[in-house]
């Protein structure tokens, strides 16, 4: 069997932005293997790691953190369901954060909500893992039991893996 690898990278703009506006921030995770494998997406709980996949970013200036996700308030997070799992074929790849086909992604706030306030070379950074210590920490905290066994048969298909990719955008 063929080593299953995965690629994270995120989508910067070359030109520099305007003091004050958000960066069109883009994730690619790709299937450079040569077997399908099964990946989910930022689903609820991904950003502030209640729940795997964890899809965590940061945005720092000058060494810096200026920007994470914040604690969690609420540990409740939705259930995880069959359509959130996506097959990605040998070369094919797919933004984690725009839902399809029924698939409840989301969009990384951290990174949409971000408006720097001062111009610079920002690093936007991720950090994607799917390294569980339990099938049971993909699950949703509430409603899991109808697709409970079908879940946690795919979550065990998923390669576990932690990636990191990271992008830097002027700001003027």
């Amino acid at each position: 069997m063929s080593e299953v690898i995965l690629v994270l990278s995120l989508l910067v703009p070359d030109a520099p932005i305007p003091v004050g506006a958000p960066a069109p921030v883009a994730v690619d995770i790709r299937n450079v293997s040569e077997r399908p494998v099964w990946v989910v997406g930022v689903v609820d709980g991904s950003e502030e790691a209640i729940r795997y996949p964890h899809y965590r970013p940061q945005i720092s200036r000058d060494g810096e953190v200026v920007a994470e996700p914040p604690p969690p308030e609420d540990p409740l997070v939705s259930p995880l369901r069959c359509v959130d799992f996506r097959l990605l074929n040998p070369g094919e790849s797919f933004d984690p954060t725009r839902g399809e086909q029924g698939s409840a992604y989301q969009a990384l706030s951290t990174f949409v909500n971000f408006r720097p306030a001062v111009p610079g070379v920002y690093t936007y950074s991720l950090t994607f893992s799917t390294e569980s210590a339990s099938l049971e920490q993909w699950l949703g905290r509430f409603n899991q039991d109808a697709d409970r066994e079908a879940v946690l048969e795919r979550a065990a298909q998923v390669p576990r893996v932690t990636l990191t990719a990271s992008a830097s955008i002027k700001v003027r």
